[in-house]
């Protein structure tokens, strides 16, 4: 396609941009029109949007841990999840299908996850991951700005909600800007010097902006006073985020685990060179295969054992997909490029050692990793390591709302509620709407008889998120 001016783009084609591609893309295409239409072509670009019911598939299946038989129906151009005595219209999909769909539904403009999910592989629908070992049928899980954020760039939230998308219909995937940074300066005056490469930045700058998604961890917590969604490209992301990674052994094939895996790899090691742009061209669609010739620019080919070594593509061998241990029913390429194949991981045990990835580690930032990981394993033990240093983050004067709130729930699960309480005020004095301190600041005052104001903080939390079922039954007694 050559290249043509702004005016090219308008009409019906500048519509069509407009219609399929992330918020401002539309506009870069006006002078990059080949990248912009290859990019709209990626996963990242179709991570998210409202559904269409004419572009899904429906089908059924059985959850085996509830024994509920779930059916996606499509019906008068909606798309249904049906269940014996309900069904919720789902309105909202994540993810690009390239593995696979999640899926949301809305009551009142709140968001919620849905427990079914669709599986590229298979072309089957399943337990959306993490709902595969629930008892019950869970409508409750609030789809938040932090789960969003991987999936969309322009996602506004009510003030003083979890949950209600204003601008739902309008959430298109990842846009140019998560990369690039802001681009208004360069709309006006394209310049190089007034746009983000991520390629021309130093490499901890460059490896930052694939990092803010691609690097999980076993514990991901902000920086007080800081939001991820505020990072801009050619920051450091260390500024936003605290990252801790399981110590000892690797842990297998994960969702979200390429950075942490391909810095395990001796091919990183070996320097700084390497970095995900080495392989992957972020604006056009993961190639299948092809690979071999960015191996071959670094290793010989008569230094690879395989008799096939001729013809075969390097990534068969040293980047297999193995299944996801964190995944639900995906499969995944393992990124720390092994040198010879390995068994898949089953999914492993919570961690004993935490480790920054960035290096430097604080009290406050390791005691809530901890927290993060008993609730993720569901390992109760963990809550040990996750209050020494949260007591000492508090005696050292560190302040803001999420060390409270955690730090109380640790000290309220002791026993000692008249701390634990305090520790809830002073949280909401930082950020009166945090929904957690409101509905436990209720619980706790409703105990020592306080009912009037107990119900005052529930309205409080249900106004930031409705769903909140022990809320809900506490406020009808």
């Amino acid at each position: 396609m050559k290249r043509f001016c702004k005016s090219a783009c308008e009409g019906a084609a500048g519509l069509l941009l407009a219609a399929v591609l992330p918020a401002g893309a539309a506009v870069c295409g006006s002078c990059h029109p080949e990248i912009t239409a290859s990019y709209a072509q990626t996963a990242m670009a179709r991570s998210s949007g409202p559904v269409d019911a004419d572009a899904e598939l429906p089908g059924e299946f059985t959850h085996a841990a509830s024994s509920t038989r779930y059916r996606i129906v499509a019906d008068h151009g909606t798309l249904e999840l049906h269940w014996p005595g309900g069904r919720v219209e789902l309105d909202l999909y994540i993810g690009s299908r390239l593995r696979g769909r999640s899926y949301a539904w809305q009551e009142a403009g709140f968001f919620y996850e849905v427990p079914a999910g669709y599986y590229t592989a298979r072309r089957a629908w399943d337990s959306a991951p993490g709902y595969e070992h629930d008892r019950r049928l869970d409508l409750d899980r609030p789809l938040t700005a932090d789960c969003l954020f991987c999936h969309a760039g322009n996602v506004r939230l009510a003030p003083q909600t979890v949950n209600r998308i204003l601008n739902w219909r309008e959430v298109r995937g990842v846009p140019c800007e998560r990369c690039h940074g802001d681009g208004a300066a360069h709309a006006a005056h394209p310049r190089r010097d007034n746009i983000v490469n991520p390629a021309r930045l130093a490499p901890p700058l460059r490896d930052a902006v694939c990092e803010q998604c691609h690097l999980a961890g076993e514990a991901r917590v902000r920086r007080p006073g800081r939001q991820l969604e505020n990072f801009r490209p050619g920051e450091p992301l260390a500024d936003y985020l605290a990252v801790y990674l399981a110590g000892g052994d690797a842990r297998g094939v994960s969702v979200n685990g390429h950075a942490e895996a391909l810095a395990r790899s001796r091919c990183r090691q070996s320097g700084p060179g390497l970095w995900c742009g080495t392989c992957h061209d972020p604006h056009r669609p993961v190639a299948a295969a092809g690979y071999r010739e960015k191996c071959l620019a670094c290793h010989a080919a008569r230094d690879c054992p395989s008799p096939a070594r001729d013809q075969q593509d390097c990534v068969l061998c040293h980047m297999p997909k193995s299944r996801a241990y964190d995944g639900g029913h995906t499969t995944f390429t393992d990124h720390s490029i092994p040198r010879r194949p390995r068994e898949p991981a089953v999914r492993p045990g919570a961690p004993t050692v935490l480790v920054p990835y960035y290096g430097s580690s604080t009290p406050r930032d390791l005691g809530l990793a901890w927290f993060q990981v008993a609730e993720k394993y569901a390992e109760e033990s963990l809550y040990a390591k996750a209050w020494p240093p949260l007591r000492e983050a508090l005696a050292g004067g560190s302040a803001d709302a999420e060390l409270y709130v955690h730090a109380a729930y640790l000290l309220e699960r002791d026993g000692r509620g008249a701390q634990a309480e305090a520790l809830y005020r002073r949280a909401l004095e930082m950020e009166p709407a945090n929904p957690a301190a409101l509905a436990n600041l209720g619980f706790l005052v409703s105990r020592r008889g306080l009912q009037k104001e107990a119900a005052e903080y529930w309205e409080r939390a249900l106004h930031a998120n409705p769903r909140q079922p022990a809320v809900r039954r506490a406020l009808e007694r």
